[in-house]
């Protein structure tokens, strides 16, 4: 071999090299993208103001101190569900292929975190954490462990709204749930334990979506073995609204009994006050010390001033976040099994105990190698074997025309 072609070989090899290393700096000073999959327009639309402000929140105090990997910043990559599992698995297509996010917060609803992991986010390996889907049969996926929640699951809050309904002296109640996933699962759990506490389901149906009218159906459940109230497991916009003026226009129930889909402010605004005064229901809700909840919401205040940080499943929204950006941070890079396996390594005991606004200790910890216990706006944050939070389920009533907390309950 000649020196003219060793010589030319070690200039393209220098020349190769020369314009592989912006390359390779852009790569490690580009932001790490995050998927959000929220229910913006349909059904769920009412809940993702302030849902969407508590990713924000989160994303902005990881960024701004300093952000994960040696300085890169997470990139929110938000997409529409239309609370519809069809537009949800579009939406996640395009996520995980074009967009090529590490990890995804939602989606919202249980049916379309559902079909969102079978058809895209299993298959394909992207770890993604739902601040509120609930059903019980989000557990049964077949995920490679990579679907989580930080919302409750409905198992429990199907106890706790048995519980509340025989103590408010109701032994008789109708159920109406939307036919899906979260309907169907609820309703069984309600029902189960409802029955198991001395009470009686006089009956129980299941409603299709966005129709005009649910007049009798409601008619028929009011009819038949002369129930006290109407329990209502659904969304507002998409037939919960709809069922309760059919039923408080015609008379047909005096007393309400409402889910965490139904726990928006704007329920109690369009149907009105003084007849939704004393109604009462349940939502995933929070275990956090009391200091750490403070310092959560004291800085949503300061960044959303006219939203709530106590709304339905706002502050798991936030610790979904959280735990994804302490995730990669663990995983000490953006490979997709990998922030999958630093969930539980990050969130669960035992470790340092780490809350919100705290992700510079926390990132700091994580490189000296020491062991971090994320410790939420929600609560402790334990991810079982499924991938399921522990936590607990809020009572709340409408109160002089306001949503208001009681309670946080652990059964």
């Amino acid at each position: 071999m000649s020196r003219f072609v060793l010589q030319r070989r070690a200039a393209l090899a220098t020349g190769a090299a020369t314009l592989m290393a912006p390359a390779v700096l852009r790569a490690q000073d580009a932001p790490v993208r995050v998927g959000a999959i929220l229910s913006a327009t349909g059904g769920l639309a009412a809940f993702v103001p302030p849902i969407r402000a508590g990713i924000a929140l989160a994303v902005a105090q990881i960024n701004d101190s300093g952000g994960v990997l040696g300085g890169r910043r997470i990139q929110l990559v938000e997409a529409d569900d239309q609370t519809n599992p069809q537009a949800g698995v579009t939406a996640a297509t395009r996520l995980v292929q074009a967009e090529s996010v590490s990890a995804i917060i939602g989606p919202m609803a249980s049916g379309i975190t559902i079909a969102v992991a079978n058809a895209v986010t299993v298959p394909a390996g992207v770890p993604i954490i739902s601040p509120s889907a609930t059903a019980p049969a989000v557990s049964d996926i077949q995920d490679n462990d990579t679907v989580f929640r930080t919302a409750v699951p409905d198992g429990l809050q199907g106890q706790v709204l048995a519980r509340l309904t025989r103590e408010a002296g109701i032994s008789r109640v109708a159920v109406i749930a939307v036919n899906n996933d979260y309907g169907r699962g609820l309703s069984g759990s309600f029902g189960a334990a409802f029955t198991a506490r001395g009470g009686t389901v006089t009956g129980s149906q299941n409603f299709e979506e966005n129709r005009p009218s649910y007049r009798a159906e409601v008619q028929t459940l009011a009819r038949a073995g002369n129930p006290e109230a109407l329990v209502v497991i659904g969304y507002p916009a998409s037939g919960g609204n709809t069922i309760l003026r059919n039923s408080i226009e015609n008379g047909f129930f005096r007393r309400h009994i409402l889910t965490d889909g139904m726990r928006d402010q704007s329920v109690v605004d369009q149907i009105g006050a003084a007849a939704m005064e004393g109604t009462f229901g349940t939502a995933p809700g929070s275990a956090a010390e009391a200091g750490r909840r403070a310092a959560y919401e004291q800085a949503f205040r300061a960044a959303n001033p006219t939203l709530d940080p106590g709304g339905a499943f706002v502050a798991q929204a936030f610790d979904a976040a959280m735990i994804i950006a302490l995730a990669i941070q663990a995983a000490g890079g953006t490979d997709r099994a990998a922030i999958a396996r630093q969930f539980r390594a990050v969130a669960n005991a035992p470790g340092q105990e780490i809350g919100p606004g705290e992700f510079a200790r926390a990132r700091t910890l994580i490189e000296q190698g020491t062991a971090i216990n994320y410790q939420g706006a929600s609560g402790p944050v334990e991810f079982n074997a499924t991938g399921d939070a522990q936590g607990r389920i809020e009572h709340w009533s409408v109160q002089n025309g306001r949503i208001t907390a009681v309670a946080q309950l652990a059964e």
